[in-house]
């Protein structure tokens, strides 16, 4: 009984996360986002784990949340990189994927924001990869590296590097002109730069 007690007590501790995550996540307007070349990089109908790796904050989660939203996907998304899932074993990775069916219903694509942060990881995206789940990953460099790719998720997996904004995105980003040579315009680019 105690134990059936504390599984419960963790399920409703584990869906009270997530759902505040999907409110965080549905909570943003990514209509008014820079897009970038690597969003066209994502194959959302590949049955290869679509992995985007960079530095820590160079905008991996937001880029793969604004081609699932606005390609109008019905996806669930979990975030790994939270102090609450921290001590997240493994074996509990069902527990997680029972609740994000409980909040999302069904759903034909899963989003894992820095999914290396769970200890076995890729035994999880192996199994659903298998079962036909359509997954987007993310993971910083420091700890997601190519190599590490390579030998848990050989052949079944489409890495795309995201870097920090180059300084044209910057100005795109910002509304700053790059093409004109005015003396405003070249003012206005100095200061942004």
């Amino acid at each position: 009984y105690f134990c059936i007690l504390i599984k419960t007590n963790r399920m409703i501790q584990l869906e009270r996360i997530l759902r505040d995550q999907r409110e965080e996540l549905f909570s943003t307007d990514f209509s008014r986002f820079v897009t970038r070349r690597e969003e066209a990089e994502i194959d959302l109908d590949s049955k290869l784990a679509q992995i985007i790796i960079g530095v820590r904050r160079c905008g991996k989660s937001t880029l793969c949340q604004k081609v699932l939203v606005q390609g109008k996907i019905h996806f669930a998304y979990v975030n790994f990189d939270d102090e609450e899932l921290a001590s997240l074993k493994a074996e509990e990775l069902n527990n997680v994927i029972e609740c994000l069916y409980r909040i999302y219903g069904s759903f034909t694509h899963l989003f894992m924001d820095e999914i290396q942060n769970v200890p076995k990881w890729h035994l999880f995206v192996n199994r659903l990869l298998r079962q036909g789940m359509h997954l987007v990953l993310t993971g910083s460099n420091a700890n997601l590296l190519s190599g590490e790719l390579a030998t848990h998720l050989t052949g079944r997996y489409n890495e795309i590097r995201l870097y920090p904004f180059s300084f044209s995105d910057y100005c795109v980003a910002k509304g700053v002109q790059t093409d004109a040579l005015t003396t405003k315009s070249v003012g206005l680019l100095l200061n942004a730069l």
